[in-house]
């Protein structure tokens, strides 16, 4: 029987859609770990990927943001250590040296609470960046992250050290 009359089935599952669609083509959401990066979208349908200078310089951008995140824990760190404290009853100091958030100037900790709010906001952003699933997507957040710690480590306190989600 002869069956040359028929489409071609070997593009089922959409290619021949994705071909006919060119620039318009869909994201590409991955839950699976992947080094590819054709119609890749980072976080929003409009940081679309379909070339690979695209990729290289969103890449870029997604290093910088990593980067902007250590250099604004690092400002939030020196913002805490630094803040404006008004006279207590033991001077405005603790016995063991340290310093009590509740003897901020309330515009200081209305400022430190925002800017803690902004890091927060900036590091689920980071997380969700990172959720793609995509391994150079994943280097370039770690590359961002191992720079900013290079250059403003010092001004993090020990304790607050690491890249976190909240």
């Amino acid at each position: 029987m002869d069956h040359s009359h028929h489409t071609d089935h070997s593009n089922f599952g959409g290619n021949t859609i994705m071909a006919e669609l060119g620039d318009n083509a869909p994201c590409k959401t991955h839950m699976l770990f992947t080094w590819g990066s054709q119609d890749l979208c980072i976080v929003f349908d409009w940081w679309h990927i379909r070339s690979r200078i695209g990729f290289v310089v969103s890449l870029l951008v997604v290093l910088l943001l990593s980067l902007g995140y250590e250099y604004v824990r690092a400002v939030n760190a020196a913002t805490d250590s630094d803040a404006e404290i008004l006279p207590g009853p033991s001077g405005s100091k603790r016995d063991d040296g340290s310093t009590s958030s509740s003897l901020r100037h309330p515009r200081s900790r209305i400022f430190s609470a925002a800017f803690y709010a902004l890091q927060v906001l900036y590091s689920f952003f980071l997380m969700l960046v990172f959720m793609t699933y995509n391994g150079w997507v994943m280097l370039a957040v770690i590359g961002g992250a191992f720079t900013g710690h290079f250059f403003w480590s010092s001004r993090i306190a020990r304790s607050s050290r690491g890249m976190n989600c909240h």
